[in-house]
């Protein structure tokens, strides 16, 4: 009797997994399109790597400051303003 239980759950168990493999999914046409227009979206200049002028940006200090003030404290999950209070300081 034991045995047959067995069997009949198994039975079933591997009925169940192959009933699961065997619906297939239709892809719709539009399928990775999302994808697609993602990666577009992050080619902002092909020509990139033949520029080889400076990036303008960030002063150091500034960058600095802001990792100091609000980076750091992000991750120790202290709250410091910096030493006038202010999150950025000017030269």
């Amino acid at each position: 009797m034991f045995k047959q239980l067995i069997v009949i759950s198994i039975s079933i168990l591997l009925l169940a997994m192959a009933t699961g493999c065997a619906s297939s999914t239709h892809l719709s046409t539009d399928y990775g399109r999302s994808y697609d227009a993602l990666f577009a979206s992050q080619v902002i200049n092909p020509d990139a790597p033949q520029d080889r002028t400076p990036v303008e940006g960030m002063p150091g200090y500034i960058a600095s400051q802001i990792y100091n003030d609000i980076y750091i404290p992000s991750l120790t999950g202290t709250k410091d303003s910096g030493a006038n209070g202010s999150m950025i300081r000017g030269r």
